[in-house]
């Protein structure tokens, strides 16, 4: 199977269940661009004092840009270049020299930044292949249509964000939940409101602890300038999405989360950017294949994939870009929007594993192959 067919399937398929040429060889320069939401930098961190606000509120996603249209939702081949951050403080093109090695086969595209030196392999090198060989002409709107009927979606807990549209504080915190399927609640679509209480996924919780403390993603550095919310420090953030019961972990390293909080109750602008330690996305992949589809039970069809997606590797997984080593990570960013909701008070049920596809049958000495084992 194609990477296009088993990255459609694991974006989509884990989405719907709970919440994913030529060598290189040339020169870069260090950007001096202005710092914004949409490119470069994020906003730094204010010289402004600490919040006053108290509130603790929550946001639910409703969107989630991939890279396949802008944020107006008209489609482009090039919408990804204005998904992320200058994750590694360079601008570079088809002819760097001053980054890392890309994997032997790589096109030296693949190092090609967006506007402002936006890293995004993921949205310039992997979502093409999705959308080309898949069919999937719209995945973005695919994605978001799933977050709207209440399939899925990423809850941002936030404690400090006050009503002013123009805040700048520093001193506020929060934390990040997988939503599980809504309806999980007895309702079917939610209504993106104070009514709307979304089951937390359980795999975020900690021994029994409740929801408001067991998130496993939190910010203590966060700030506000004018109106704009950063994480802080860029911090390692891992998204659990189900598949077939079992828990696929995407942990984004140097992750940095931006929206602006431009009116009460709603986040707009918002950017999800890092970069993906290319093994470990592989081997997670690995864990669920049989899931995503049986023919990935096959060793040989598992490595072919795995070989394009290390292909796509950009960047160096701790966020750095340097010459004489080797790309052993691939930068993503993505887009979104989403609506104050209530504080969540439930638990989502994680629901039984399915059947492992490529695990050998009870008294069997064999299994087809390791794919889709842990």
């Amino acid at each position: 199977m194609k990477l296009s067919k088993v990255m459609a399937l694991g974006i989509f398929g884990c989405a719907a269940l709970g919440f994913a040429g030529h060598l290189a060889g040339c020169s870069s320069t260090e950007t001096t661009t202005t710092p914004t939401t949409t490119g470069g930098q994020p906003p730094a961190k204010p010289t402004a004092g600490a919040t006053t606000s108290t509130d603790e509120i929550t946001f639910a996603l409703n969107s989630l840009s991939l890279g396949d249209a802008d944020r107006a939702g008209t489609a482009s081949n090039s919408a990804w270049k204005g998904y992320g951050f200058n994750l590694d403080k360079k601008a570079t093109d088809s002819k760097a020299k001053d980054v890392c090695t890309l994997q032997p086969g790589a096109g030296s595209s693949v190092q090609v930044d967006g506007t402002n030196g936006i890293d995004n392999s993921f949205g310039a090198n992997i979502l093409p292949i999705v959308i080309n060989a898949a069919g999937l002409s719209s995945p973005s709107k695919t994605v978001s249509d799933s977050l709207t009927k209440g399939s899925f979606t990423i809850l941002m807990n936030i404690k400090g964000l006050s009503a002013d549209a123009k805040q700048t504080n520093t001193g506020l915190t929060g934390q990040l939940f997988a939503g599980g399927a809504y309806d999980a609640v007895g309702m079917t679509t939610p209504a993106f409101d104070s009514t709307t209480d979304w089951p937390v996924r359980p795999e975020l919780l900690n021994d029994g602890k409740t929801v408001a403390s067991g998130s496993k993603v939190r910010f203590s550095d966060a700030y506000v300038v004018g109106g704009t919310f950063v994480n802080g420090s860029a911090s390692k953030v891992t998204l659990s999405l189900a598949f077939g019961g079992v828990s696929l972990d995407l942990t984004i390293n140097q992750a940095v989360i931006t929206f602006d909080h431009s009116a009460p109750g709603a986040a707009t602008n918002g950017t999800i950017a890092g970069v993906l330690d290319t093994e470990e996305l592989i081997n997670g992949l690995k864990k669920v294949a049989g899931r995503i589809s049986p023919s990935l039970c096959s060793g040989s069809t598992f490595d072919g994939i795995a070989s394009q997606i290390r292909g796509a590797s950009d960047i160096m997984s701790d966020g750095n870009n340097a010459a004489g080593s080797n790309c052993n990570g691939i930068s993503v960013g993505l887009g979104f929007t989403a609506k104050q909701i209530k504080n969540p008070s439930k638990v989502a049920d994680l629901g039984a594993a399915s059947p492992d596809p490529c695990a050998a049958p009870p008294g069997d000495a064999g299994a087809p192959t390791d794919a889709g084992k842990d």
